[in-house]
């Protein structure tokens, strides 16, 4: 579950000023969003540790994601992963099951 600490905490460790990611009031009546913007590759960066969390030996040679939708702090993620191989598929969904970043990440062998 995203929430203001985090996203302000991610802001200030990735230098990122952008105000959608901790200032409510202005995301919300000056951009028009719903709510405090998730940063893309801090959800990329859970994708990564939900495989790190479950494939704690797994060795990460390669790793791409793409974001395709806004997530915002009013509602938890989703984060799931699929393995094949040494290849393995994760995605976040937001809480309507909306795809909002798929990744791939290709493990040594």
């Amino acid at each position: 579950m995203p929430d203001d600490v985090l996203l302000f905490r991610y802001s200030a460790l990735t230098f990122n000023g952008h105000r959608i990611h901790y200032d409510r009031r202005y995301v919300t009546e000056v951009e028009g969003y719903p709510g405090l913007v998730v940063h893309g590759p801090l959800i990329a960066t859970l994708l990564l540790d939900l495989l790190r969390r479950e494939l704690p030996e797994a060795r990460v040679a390669n790793f791409r994601f793409k974001a395709l939708r806004p997530g915002f702090d009013l509602n938890p993620l989703r984060l799931n992963g699929s393995r094949e191989g040494h290849l393995v598929r994760l995605w976040a969904q937001d809480h309507a099951g909306w795809l909002t970043m798929e990744a791939l990440a290709s493990l040594e062998a």
